[in-house]
């Protein structure tokens, strides 16, 4: 059974809804993606949806360490790990507790592809990631996960930078 949350829209003649239910969080475990995280915790409670928060493993590359989390699905192939850093497991687990409903994937490959894919296959309605806001040649040197993300993704995609974490409200 897929829920929905309902968000209405009026403009002048026009109303529309948009229908949120599944929410993908990618994080790469900074201090910018953990505003994302926070913002996706707080917006999947306030509109009753599923948060799938997404770690992308470069192609050979060995995670840190890592503690393991019960009750959760089982990774999507045998690529997968259902390892998650010790904080992030934790504060994890804390907000499940409080009823989030979420889950995690870590998968292997090229960070934009992964998180497009993934948005795909699991039918994501909002991609939520942190933008470090990077700009000029630090931008071209280093590229941009999110950018790429934004602008392929089919799915809206809600950036979130680096000053915003004055900006969320817990309750």
């Amino acid at each position: 059974m897929r829920r929905y949350a309902i968000l209405h829209f009026h403009t002048s003649q026009l109303t529309f809804m948009i229908h949120l239910a599944r929410i993908l969080c990618p994080t790469d475990y900074s201090p910018t993606s953990d505003n994302a995280v926070r913002y996706a915790v707080e917006f999947a409670r306030k509109v009753d949806a599923h948060v799938r928060f997404l770690h992308i493993l470069s192609p050979g590359a060995v995670p840190e360490k890592t503690a393991v989390i019960p009750e959760t699905p089982a990774p999507l192939s045998d690529e997968d790990d259902d390892v998650l850093p010790e904080n992030f497991s934790r504060v994890l687990m804390a907000e499940k507790k409080k009823g989030l409903n979420a889950d995690f994937r870590v998968l292997r490959g090229e960070a934009p592809k992964v998180i497009a894919e993934q948005a795909h296959s699991w039918s994501a309605d909002l991609i939520i990631m942190g933008s470090h806001g990077r700009t000029g040649l630090q931008r071209l040197m280093m590229g941009s996960v999110a950018e790429e993300v934004f602008r392929s993704s089919d799915i809206p995609v809600l950036l979130v930078k680096e000053e915003a974490a004055a900006k969320i409200i817990t309750d």
